[in-house]
């Protein structure tokens, strides 16, 4: 497969009367833009904003981040949530750069919070832990339609408090088509214009000389091409191209899980180790695929299973080399380490890469290990403390969670609040030294 990406920049954003891009400034008509995101009919309002690294604002109730595409020519963009059913990662793919759309809002009927609160900040210590401190941020802020608000029905009714009830996960995934077809829309005003920069992933051409690398990518609550990973594949990995991570074929949809080590679906697009080991293709390695697989399995047999499969794929592509990335959470440790336990034993050797979720100093990072893991890279520990200024201004919600007390004071909280601070995808600010 070969990708061509090709970049727009976007120094700022700004209202107008007409949406477009000139000179590097993304121009929004407000009203067009709540317009598209409510015609659905699945949102009562939607309040659209601008918010620009250093201001004194603080999002709350973050639900995802996504970067503006448009897939040129009959190709799709976002599969099955704002383009048809294809597969990506060839062509040319359009990208609006240095800007995001984040998605905010409270929860609805049957959906858990424990795990919901996700911080951004735009100014103070924490904007530097998050990638979103760092871009100019278009923010939907919605507000559910009476249906998602709705208690009384079955499908209300929480039976898996990880995930939510039947109707959250359906609001969720019209959070997701709203904000993805937002961004086709953004993306697309730049189909006549010239890129800033071209960037080629190919992985075609090959040196036999060189070792074969893949990547081990644990993934929870995302939909590969509109499926849940998950719930569609069970114990099976799923083999993937790197160039379709990249173009769009992942798309994120749980929210109630620990806000550091989310996945926005910006995070995807823009994947830190596949982009890596695409760079280092054919100069010191050969990136022969990316081994997706579910997390979190509750039998260990079925861990001992995603683990077995997901190295024999590796094996059956020759692999002698690899990264792994732990999503996070409990259970999701132990095919982690499984994996990195049968592919030594195999004679593949393993990098890892895992957020710390321990909440003291004294304690070990992950909840199980294998003495086969002797290379590991820490994404940082989120049980660490840090201070919030108190801010001007506060998006998303009029509470925060977790926190009593108005959400604009300053408090004092730990890394586990951040928004993707600590995710595993290389994309962080964070990590832990040993000295």
């Amino acid at each position: 497969m070969r990708l061509e990406l090709a970049s727009y920049d976007v120094r700022d954003i700004r209202f107008s009367a007409s949406t477009r891009l000139a000179d590097g400034i993304l121009y929004v008509d407000r009203e067009a833009l709540r317009a598209l995101v409510l015609e659905s009919g699945d949102f009562a309002d939607v309040a659209v904003e601008i918010v620009r690294p250093g201001e004194s604002v603080r999002l709350i109730h973050v639900i995802d981040a996504a970067e503006p595409r448009f897939k040129t020519g009959d190709g799709s963009s976002f599969p099955a949530f704002a383009g048809p059913l294809k597969t990506v990662g060839s062509g040319r793919t359009h990208r609006l750069r240095g800007m995001a759309i984040l998605c905010a809002g409270g929860a609805v009927a049957g959906e858990p919070t424990y795990w919901r609160e996700s911080i951004v900040e735009m100014s103070g210590p924490a904007a530097r832990a998050t990638p979103f401190g760092a871009t100019v941020n278009l923010v939907l802020e919605f507000t559910p339609g009476a249906q998602y608000l709705d208690a009384a029905g079955e499908d209300a009714v929480a039976h898996n408090l990880m995930v939510g009830s039947e109707l959250s996960q359906r609001y969720h995934r019209a959070v997701r088509v709203a904000e993805l077809k937002l961004a086709v829309n953004l993306a697309r005003l730049t189909a006549s214009m010239e890129p800033d920069s071209v960037e080629v992933f190919d992985s075609s051409v090959t040196d036999p000389a060189l070792p074969k690398v893949v990547y081990f990518f644990q993934v929870g609550g995302m939909h590969a091409y509109g499926e849940n990973v998950e719930k569609g594949h069970g114990t099976f990995p799923l083999l993937l191209h790197p160039n379709e991570v990249l173009d769009g074929a992942l798309v994120s949809t749980l929210s109630n899980v620990n806000s550091y080590h989310k996945y926005p679906t910006f995070l995807l697009q823009n994947h830190a180790v596949v982009r890596e080991l695409h760079a280092r293709h054919g100069v010191d390695v050969n990136f022969a695929g990316v081994i997706a697989y579910p997390r979190g399995a509750n039998d260990v047999i079925q861990k001992h299973m995603i683990a077995d499969q997901a190295v024999k794929i590796a094996q059956q592509l020759g692999a002698q080399g690899a990264c792994s990335s732990y999503w996070g959470s409990g259970h999701s440790c132990v095919e982690f380490m499984y994996i990195c336990q049968k592919c030594e034993r195999a004679g593949i050797k393993v990098v890892q890469m895992l957020p710390e979720g321990m909440d003291s100093a004294e304690g070990p990072g992950v909840v199980y290990f294998v003495p086969e893991a002797v290379a590991v890279i820490s994404t940082g520990r989120i049980g660490q403390g840090l201070q919030l200024p108190a801010v001007e201004r506060v998006i998303g919600g009029t509470e925060m969670f977790p926190f009593p007390g108005a959400p604009e004071a300053e408090r004092e909280i730990t890394y586990r609040h951040l928004y993707a601070c600590a995710a595993a995808s290389g994309h962080g600010r964070l990590t832990t030294k040993e000295y």
